[in-house]
């Protein structure tokens, strides 16, 4: 279980967030998220690394104290719900259509969760959680430590956080500061998948004309591999690089009348000397 107000006694390595205090888009200038990132709940995880456990520093190989936690303790474990896909298909195992986070803070408290409730179609409860009594609890409250932190400048806040399942978004309303509010903290993407065409199945006499043509095409480009490779066997015989044609008619005709085809034609007049 992965507590994620704990988290916020860091500072984020990714983002550079001081402790107490909300991530940020980037280390430099970077806006406020609505989310925590990974690597700063390290101090809640075991090291796979150097086999440091919860709550301790990672150590080097020689037993003394890193200067930073190891790269590997930095990602979120394999039980530990961080993706938004994991708690969305967490509620689908439940068949629960909606989970109901109800917190309150600000106004000098840090914050607190007052149950994390599932609820199916018919507004049945499911399950029914306190705080720090799972990791799917923890999970479903952890945009509440992300959008709010520990509740530092803000005035007294009461709320409640909503995962609807039908519509994969998570809303957050309430009342702050004597005042009501409604917020859509994020929506899940989908992912659009164009629609399939069928391809229809021709059968009987269609596929024997198609069989046919096929095999015409297969034919027609054999024999045209064959002239290829006669023009190049040509081409390679032919003498002083003549082209294939002259090869050719060298081959066909005899010499005689390539002869005679040489001296010209017998009706043009004799060229007299000078």
């Amino acid at each position: 279980m992965s507590d994620r107000r704990l988290w916020l006694a860091e500072p984020c390595p990714t983002c550079g967030a001081r402790s107490e205090l909300r991530c940020q888009t980037s280390r430099y200038r970077g806006k406020p998220t609505r989310f925590l990132h990974a690597a700063r709940g390290w101090r809640q995880r075991s090291c796979p690394s150097c086999k440091a456990q919860s709550g301790e520093l990672c150590k080097t190989p020689t037993g003394r104290r890193a200067a930073r936690p190891h790269t590997a303790r930095l990602a979120p474990g394999r039980r530990e719900l961080f993706d938004d896909d994991r708690v969305w298909e967490e509620l689908e195992r439940w068949e629960a259509t909606a989970a109901l986070v109800r917190f309150s803070g600000g106004a000098g408290s840090q914050g607190s969760i007052a149950a994390v409730t599932l609820e199916d179609a018919q507004k049945s409860v499911l399950a029914r959680w306190g705080s720090g009594e799972g990791e799917l609890p923890e999970a479903l409250a952890a945009p509440v430590w992300g959008r709010y932190a520990l509740f530092r400048g803000h005035p007294r806040t009461t709320g409640l956080l909503v995962w609807d399942a039908q519509k994969r978004q998570v809303l957050v309303a309430g009342e702050r500061g004597g005042r009501n509010f409604e917020e859509l903290l994020f929506a899940s993407r989908q992912v659009y998948r164009p629609a399939v065409t069928p391809v229809p199945v021709i059968t009987g006499a269609a596929s024997r004309g198609s069989a046919a043509r096929a095999r015409r095409e297969h034919v027609a480009g054999r024999r045209r591999w064959r002239g290829l490779a006669l023009v190049r066997a040509l081409r390679r015989s032919a003498p002083g690089g003549a082209s294939p044609r002259r090869a050719l008619l060298l081959q066909a005709l005899p010499a005689g009348r390539l002869a005679r085809a040489a001296k010209g034609p017998s009706s043009l007049p004799a060229a007299q000397p000078a």
